[in-house]
């Protein structure tokens, strides 16, 4: 698959992907944006207890759920539900199609979606925050569901900012309130280079990814609410991770010794939160290092057919989460040479990761395809990105 170059001619890229971003939305909207999920283990039912009292035997269970090419939640009694990660990606779809398509439904759709948000959110001190709807235990991160954190915030305040300014709600407070907790809420580790925000309250470590998607919301709250503080944090979070750019325009997940490898929809993060940063100041040290930094992702992370590279030194598994960062960096942030570099893209999507009625795979393997449905590491990220490229189009 990978080993193929792309066929002689490209889909019509703008028609169908608001096709097939419409089609995933209906699909997604008939289960009310709920399902199962890569990492849901720990929310079974039908598992002895004691399980769940040893770190290494909850890893065990999660990962076992997370690789099994069949769907073992519901054996398992893990309810299907919705996460504020994937009502983000919906409500950044909605703002997107609405743009690309009109309607008079999509103010109803995001009023309902906001809604929703709202009541998943945590509340602090003036602060508001989201998080995973179970609980992570990784090799790296363990924290109890819907703890608020960096990432699931991001992409939530994401959408609300979309929403915004398509005129489809008024959400500028719950932005101020994300802003307010990554600033005030969560850890930050400062040098001379600038700073990085930690992953959750109380969890210091250095990770490249959340720290620019940190720096990518800052942004978007400091433009609709006229906070220009905003922006200088998110400058100094760009500058921390500039300066730890690898020679080869490359960056580890983290700085701690557990995580110096590098993969594609990380790296995809990277790059869209140092994208907003140069949008929203010009910083050419950014930019230097956005450009340097998108030369390793089109190189390394992408085959001659368009597929998503899960590492630069393995291929396999192609993943649905990688392709939809891939496409949302590359065709919707960037745009031009960026989308040219990977002419074959969305035509290896359209080929091998989604279905016409909106079914969207988890993984490609050498020789078979999971087709699991994970509403939040799959449908909802692709399904924004799609939307995207017909929003862009039609605001050309």
């Amino acid at each position: 698959m990978g080993e193929t170059l792309g066929p002689s001619s490209p889909p019509p890229t703008v028609e169908w992907a608001a096709r097939t971003a419409s089609g995933i939305w209906r699909r997604l909207e008939a289960r009310a944006f709920a399902g199962s999920d890569p990492y849901d283990a720990l929310t079974a039912t039908r598992v002895p207890s004691v399980v769940f009292r040893h770190p290494v035997a909850r890893r065990a269970l999660t990962q076992a759920v997370k690789r099994s090419p069949m769907r073992l939640q519901p054996a398992l009694g893990v309810p299907g539900q919705a996460d504020p990660y994937t009502l983000g990606h919906a409500l950044l779809a909605a703002a997107r199609l609405a743009t690309a398509e009109g309607g008079s439904h999509w103010p109803g759709a995001c009023s309902l979606l906001h809604a929703r948000l709202r009541e998943s959110a945590t509340q602090g001190d003036g602060w508001a925050a989201w998080g995973y709807h179970f609980p992570v235990h990784t090799r790296f991160f363990s924290y109890e569901a819907s703890t608020p954190n960096l990432i699931v915030t991001a992409f939530v305040a994401k959408g609300l900012a979309a929403a915004t300014r398509a005129g489809l709600l008024e959400a500028r407070d719950d932005l101020a309130g994300a802003a307010r907790f990554i600033v005030a809420a969560l850890p930050r580790t400062t040098d001379a280079s600038g700073q990085c925000f930690g992953y959750v309250p109380g969890e210091p470590a250095a990770v490249h990814n959340a720290n620019l998607l940190a720096a990518l919301a800052l942004c978007e709250a400091a433009e609709l609410c006229g906070e220009e503080a905003w922006v200088e944090e998110a400058v100094a979070c760009a500058h921390f991770t500039v300066a730890r750019q690898a020679a080869d325009g490359s960056w580890p997940y983290s700085e701690e010794a557990y995580g110096r490898w590098t993969d594609a929809f990380h790296t995809g993060f990277v790059l869209e939160g140092l994208s907003r940063v140069v949008r929203a100041t010009g910083d050419s040290l950014v930019e230097t290092s956005l450009q340097r930094g998108v030369r390793f992702y089109v190189s390394q992370l992408f085959g001659a057919a368009g597929e998503p590279k899960y590492y630069p030194h393995r291929t396999y598994p192609l993943d649905a989460l990688s392709a939809a960062q891939g496409v949302e960096v590359l065709q919707v942030t960037l745009g031009g040479d960026a989308a040219r570099a990977v002419p074959w893209q969305l035509d290896w999507i359209l080929h091998h990761l989604v279905r016409p009625e909106g079914r969207v795979a988890y993984q490609v393997h050498r020789g078979w395809t999971d087709w699991r449905e994970f509403p939040r590491w799959s449908s909802a990220p692709l399904m924004s990105a799609l939307a995207g490229v017909a929003a862009a189009e039609a605001a050309a």
